[in-house]
């Protein structure tokens, strides 16, 4: 109860979070322009890779029917292995906070959309992230997604979220991609961390009294 009500009336400011990237996928050809990356190192490389989402296939989650990010079977070629990556730019790890998506496949029956998510400690490689198990996107309506990551509480320090489109190639479908949200939770300012020092020495006193 008592970290509940410092983070409440002590740190209301340091504890509130902040949307450090927010991407809906309006402008697909802009988005290396805020940071973004959009790489395919699908074998073999096919026909096209992360693109403006095709709104015969399926409405975005939110915004105009293309505002969101898809891909298909033919970012690699015939019987190869899709390998679409997107990366998004670097943002504070320091506090901790949450990744959030929204993830939708093509309805065509007979065809499976894998995908997995996960974090780095700010590089860009295929390498540098830590990605969660494969996922299978649903073709029912868009599916949110999350993840939490803890802060290290070192100023600087930096990620970056990536979500892989990957599987055979003659399996796959259609997926999209919209709403990414970063939420990240600020470090304390040093005058709100000697606050909260204070309000936690008069509970201990306070106890110490009630001993006594």
């Amino acid at each position: 109860m008592l970290k509940t009500l410092s983070c409440t009336f002590l740190l209301a400011t340091a504890c509130a979070a902040q949307a450090n990237v927010i991407e809906g996928f309006d402008d697909v050809a802009g988005l290396a322009a805020h940071g973004f990356i959009l790489r395919n190192a699908s074998t073999p490389t096919g026909a096209n890779a992360f693109f403006q989402g095709n709104s015969r296939v399926f409405g975005a989650h939110d915004g105009a029917p293309t505002a969101y990010l898809g891909a298909n079977y033919d970012s690699a070629g015939a019987g190869g292995v899709i390998d679409d990556w997107l990366i998004s730019p670097a943002f504070s790890t320091s506090g901790g906070g949450v990744v959030s998506f929204y993830v939708r496949a093509g309805a065509e029956p007979g065809y499976l959309d894998s995908f997995q998510y996960g974090l780095s400690a700010g590089g860009t490689g295929a390498g540098d992230f830590v990605l969660g198990a494969l996922a299978t996107a649903s073709t029912g309506d868009w599916t949110r997604y999350s993840l939490a990551f803890a802060g290290t509480g070192m100023p600087g320090t930096v990620g970056r979220f990536a979500l892989r489109y990957t599987g055979p190639a003659d399996s796959a479908n259609y997926i999209g991609i919209d709403t990414l949200t970063i939420d990240t939770l600020p470090l304390p300012e040093p005058a709100s961390v000697a606050l909260l020092a204070l309000g936690l020495a008069g509970v201990a006193a306070s106890r110490r009294r009630k001993r006594a």
